[in-house]
């Protein structure tokens, strides 16, 4: 039919109007209102190109059931919701949005490390109930003495650890399992087992991998400070959050402040609701309106990859 576009386009979930437009210009466009399997696998059948956010999965079987499909976006950081094996074994491009939520994670990290560190919320509460002068005693350290571990070499890791070197000059440790380094901050590489010896903060950034499960353990809370704080905002399953719960309340250390968890929401009766000196946020590090605009984005990959040409940022697997 004269005037008709060369590409179909399956948007499986929401995306901003600007990156609809975007590929309104180069492709029929179809915006599912259910992004369940069988809906996709019904859209896909001459679908060159697939774009994702947070609720599809894109298994091997929607992608055997997609013989035209070229590319698949996601407006994320990671691509974990698609079976990457599969896409490849296909030769799918797959692009998605890494540095989209980097500064907002970064900043929310740093905000619950200076929360916590300070015994803001803390402060908060107990003058709520009535105390004041008896509060007003020196407590705590300046971050700018602190030694900072960052666990994992993440793109967040290295923003918050450019953070913290500017604004407070602290020292910078880091570990990360995989061997990676960092490129743009001054840090200390250590053995893990140093790092939670020597950190007043840890920082984790790690990927979820069969190494990296459980990695912080009873063990491990074990050999970090009594005065020490842990700060998570990457993956959830890397903390074992019930012996982290024994260890606060037998004051192992001396607080924590988790953004994700192992099983979300997390469950009503999981003892870390009750753990002392624990800050517990819903998976928000991200969420920002800047990072959110940034995120579909992604679409402006995906025509490329429908042109022809190189995409920005393509998904490359990381080291296992």
């Amino acid at each position: 039919m004269k005037g008709r576009k060369p590409f179909r386009i399956v948007v499986a979930e929401p995306y901003a109007p600007e990156a609809l437009a975007g590929l309104e210009e180069v492709g029929e466009v179809t915006v599912l209102k259910n992004p369940a399997p069988q809906t996709l696998i019904a859209a896909l059948h001459d679908a060159d190109a697939l774009l994702i956010r947070a609720k599809a999965h894109v298994t091997a079987r929607i992608i055997e059931s997609a013989p035209r499909l070229k590319v698949i976006g996601r407006a994320s950081p990671t691509m974990d919701h698609v079976d990457l094996r599969a896409a490849g074994n296909r030769e799918i491009r797959v692009v998605y949005s890494p540095h989209a939520a980097v500064r907002s994670s970064a900043e929310f990290t740093l905000g619950l490390i200076l929360a916590l560190h300070r015994r803001i919320l803390s402060y908060d509460r107990q003058v709520r109930e009535g105390q004041f002068e008896t509060l007003r005693q020196p407590a705590g350290r300046e971050l700018g003495q602190c030694t900072v571990g960052l666990l994992g070499v993440h793109r967040v890791a290295e923003e918050l650890g450019r953070m913290i070197a500017s604004a407070f000059g602290s020292r910078i440790i880091y570990h990360d399992p995989a061997g990676r380094a960092f490129d743009t901050i001054e840090a200390e590489a250590v053995g893990l087992e140093a790092l939670l010896e020597q950190a007043d903060v840890v920082s984790v950034h790690l990927r979820p991998t069969s190494q990296t499960k459980r990695l912080l353990n009873a063990d491990c809370f074990a050999k970090m400070k009594s005065s020490a704080i842990l700060v998570n905002t990457s993956r959830g399953i890397v903390v074992d959050t019930e012996a982290l719960a024994v260890a606060l309340k037998k004051r192992y250390l001396a607080g924590a402040a988790l953004d994700v968890f192992e099983t979300e929401p997390l469950p009503p009766d999981h003892p870390l609701r009750r753990a002392p000196n624990c800050i517990l946020t819903p998976h928000v590090a991200g969420a920002t309106l800047d990072a959110a605009s940034r995120r579909f984005q992604v679409a402006q990959d995906v025509v490329r990859v429908l042109k022809g040409e190189p995409p920005r940022y393509p998904f490359t697997m990381p080291p296992a």
